[in-house]
């Protein structure tokens, strides 16, 4: 996996692991804490302004050419079928759409 799907994967990572540790916070002391909260939206910020960056730039020069691999982000969309989490999570089968970067040249 190039170095640019691996950031990405990594901020998506970052994102979740920082909001279940900022609701586990407050599950046990009761006390919203900053900490993971801001970690959250920053983690959530860069994983957003990556996409877009990836986008454009496979758009471009045709790079990252696993960018496809980001379609597997789809599968988080399921989350939205499990009661109490909300339809937000629907929204995440937009990912599907990069499985259409799968065997596209490159654009030099």
């Amino acid at each position: 996996m190039e170095k640019q799907t691996k950031i990405t994967y990594l901020f998506f990572g970052l994102a979740i692991l920082s909001s279940v540790l900022h609701n586990a916070v407050f599950a046990i002391f009761k006390f919203e804490e900053p900490v993971f909260f801001f970690l959250s939206l920053i983690s959530i910020l860069c994983f957003i302004l990556s996409i877009i960056y990836n986008t454009f730039t496979y758009i471009r020069k045709g790079k990252p050419e696993d960018l496809w691999k980001l379609g597997w982000l789809g599968l988080f969309g399921l989350i939205g079928l499990l009661p109490n989490f909300g339809l937000g999570f629907y929204g995440l089968f937009g990912f599907y759409g990069f499985f259409g970067a799968k065997g596209g040249k490159s654009r030099k």
